[in-house]
């Protein structure tokens, strides 16, 4: 049996990528994480966080203004990691480790910050 959920066109699964820093060093031996690797993909589904959820999750400096909830618990990212959404390219930084909800390991909820910075 699949998964069938009643959705618009644009509001159903989309497949994300895990980008994870990777370190390395400067010419003078001083370390630095400037590249991104692939670390596996995912689909998931996207929402834009309601006002009073944004305020209740915003740190400073740093508002989060999307949850993006994943379809299973394979190729996980963790806090600081990027998702890139495949379709258009956007990437989303993960604030926080990723909620299990009922520890089920059907689905995990990340609070991510959109942001047009991270190459």
């Amino acid at each position: 049996m699949s998964f069938r959920p009643m959705l618009r066109p644009g509001q159903g699964f989309q497949p994300f990528r895990v980008l994870r820093r990777v370190g390395g060093l400067t010419e003078k031996g001083r370390p630095t994480t400037s590249s991104l690797k692939p670390q596996g993909e995912f689909l998931a589904i996207i929402t834009q966080d309601s006002p009073s959820e944004t305020d209740q999750h915003k740190q400073p400096g740093s508002p989060i203004i999307h949850t993006i909830v994943q379809r299973g618990t394979q190729n996980r990212a963790m806090a600081n990691d990027i998702l890139e959404r495949m379709k258009d390219g956007k990437r989303f930084q993960v604030k926080g480790d990723p909620q299990n909800p009922g520890d089920l390991g059907h689905f995990l909820v990340y609070k991510v910050e959109e942001r047009d910075d991270l190459q």
